[in-house]
């Protein structure tokens, strides 16, 4: 199963690859053997070594980033698409409007293969600045917030290859584990004896608004405050 997944996403990935590329730079050749390629090898090559992390990005978002309808209905209604190929795909070079490969892969957060790995290491800096690069909105949230203050990074809550929030495994205990007196205060107990987990107020998104997805600009809850409004769509009846 894990070895037709993996080819299933190589073929789809090429295929999308060659469709994408702005046509009047598109070169002949294989995908990673034009001149572009800079050493990105692709997400099959690290399957090979690490089949589980494969798997756990495969279905993602990241993944999906080239295909995701929004995008590609806003795609075709742009003139300059520079600047949605360079979060959307991977090895995107400015100078020459083309990229390797499409959707966000291991080497859009990993950068290219390196030669001499596993001798060398793949990984990455887990500061805000690499996230922050596509997700700025959020990013700029977060360093507002009493976890940007504290230094608590992205990958503190996220998991970098499925993309699943640590909670979503845990349950409130990635929260509980430093806000010992919040959880145990009675609103916060109400709450989570109810099963309204910490994100449903903390981490609360107002309604999805294409144009700010698009900008870059949504609104995504990385301040951790709980909005009166977020209360109202529970409590509407309630004075």
């Amino acid at each position: 199963m894990a070895i037709l997944l993996t080819a299933l996403i190589g073929a789809t990935t090429i295929l999308l690859t060659v469709f994408l590329q702005p046509r009047a730079v598109v070169v002949a050749g294989e995908l990673l053997g034009n001149n572009q390629a800079g050493g990105y090898q692709g997400p099959q090559h690290c399957a090979e070594c690490h089949p589980a992390e494969f798997n756990s990005w495969a279905g993602t978002t990241h993944a999906q980033a080239s295909f995701d309808p929004i995008f590609q209905s806003y795609l075709q209604s742009v003139e300059q698409q520079g600047e949605c190929f360079a979060c959307h795909t991977t090895g995107y070079n400015a100078q020459t409007g083309q990229f390797v490969t499409a959707g966000v892969t291991c080497e859009s957060c990993h950068g290219p293969y390196r030669a001499d790995h596993p001798g060398q290491s793949m990984e990455i800096a887990t500061a805000d600045e690499l996230c922050g690069t596509c997700h700025r909105s959020t990013v700029a949230e977060w360093r507002t917030s009493n976890h940007g203050k504290a230094g608590i990074a992205c990958v503190a809550c996220h998991e970098v290859h499925s993309q699943k929030i640590h909670m979503q495994s845990q349950s409130g205990a990635l929260c509980v584990g430093c806000h010992v007196s919040e959880a145990q205060d009675s609103l916060h107990q109400t709450h989570q004896s109810a099963n309204v987990g910490c994100i449903s107020c903390h981490v609360a998104r107002p309604a999805f608004d294409a144009d700010a997805a698009v900008s870059g600009m949504a609104e995504t809850g990385h301040s951790f405050n709980a909005e009166p409004g977020v209360c109202v769509e529970c409590h509407a009846d309630q004075p």
